[in-house]
């Protein structure tokens, strides 16, 4: 391969698809262990994206409106 050629690679579309499902994958199951800590599903994916993974003392206690979050989590 030339060196212009190397400098025009561009990913596929199938390669762009795949980056993506990996992507929603890595991020359901990061979403998957806020889940484990007694949030919801759909507020993991958002706890994902502001928190990262929880940590030891992270979680959802249980509130009359729903889960919510506290970093004084004993679950």
């Amino acid at each position: 391969m030339s060196e212009t050629e190397r400098s025009r690679w561009r990913p596929t579309r199938t390669q762009k698809i795949i980056a993506v499902l990996v992507l929603l994958i890595a991020w359901t199951a990061l979403a998957g262990q806020w889940a484990d800590k007694g949030c919801g599903l759909p507020q993991g994916y958002a706890l994902v994206i502001q928190h990262g993974t929880p940590d030891r003392d992270e979680g959802c206690e249980d509130e009359p409106s729903g889960p919510e979050y506290t970093d004084n989590y004993y679950g």
